[in-house]
């Protein structure tokens, strides 16, 4: 079963997350104060451009956007919330992909998965469709790894190093990234411009087994 969304991006479940009001800061605003990122993951760091890499163990880590929201799955679907005491963040699993036409310029390709790795994120074009959206799809992270690159390519994506932050680029669809709203509560997306309502660089932190569930740490 896939939680296909909307042209703009994975849909919103009906549960109702706290209403706090759209706090946007500007990227170059020194006052808003932006979340401090992560420490990045050394191991990502591969070969961009050999077609064949190693199944690498995923790294687990939440993202969080300028805006002090974190990414969660809801109901399958994808959304960004405010980040509060009692909100924990979806834990992603990314794991290096291969990709024969890989460019060091754009960063390393990289396969996401959440709930365990049970799905996946797409980025892809549905029939019909004039612009590709962001999709969660139920496809098992190590399972999606092992296939070609044709079946892989929609699901791997670019995570490019931008200062501090990363972006994460569709390596099926160049030049749409996956993006928040400046307002709360809203899908996580899928952009291809670059504005002030949208946050396209986002920060990674690493998830401690404090964190995580018995079944997790186990992983």
């Amino acid at each position: 079963m896939s939680f296909v969304g909307e042209n703009s991006g994975v849909k919103m479940g009906s549960e109702d997350w706290e209403k706090d009001e759209p706090q946007c800061y500007s990227e170059k605003d020194p006052a808003g104060s932006p979340l401090e990122p992560g420490p990045s993951f050394p191991s990502m760091n591969f070969a961009h451009t050999s077609p064949k890499v190693k199944n690498l163990n995923p790294k687990k880590f939440s993202i969080h956007d300028r805006d002090h929201k974190v990414l969660v799955v809801d109901s399958g679907n994808l959304i960004a919330v405010p980040d509060k005491n009692y909100i924990r963040p979806e834990i992603f699993f990314a794991l290096a992909s291969s990709l024969s036409s890989a460019s060091a310029e754009k960063g390393s390709p990289i396969l996401l998965g959440v709930s365990k790795g049970e799905f996946c994120l797409s980025c892809d074009k549905d029939k019909g469709q004039s612009h590709p959206s962001l999709q969660l799809k139920k496809k098992k992270l190590m399972k999606l790894a092992a296939l070609k690159e044709s079946a892989r390519r929609p699901f791997i994506f670019y995570r490019a190093q931008v200062g501090s932050r990363n972006t994460l680029e569709s390596a099926a669809h160049p030049g749409w990234f996956i993006c928040t709203s400046c307002n709360c509560n809203e899908p996580v997306a899928v952009t291809d411009k670059f504005e002030n309502r949208k946050h396209i660089e986002f920060s990674f932190q690493p998830v401690c087994k404090a964190e995580m569930s018995p079944s997790e740490v186990s992983d």
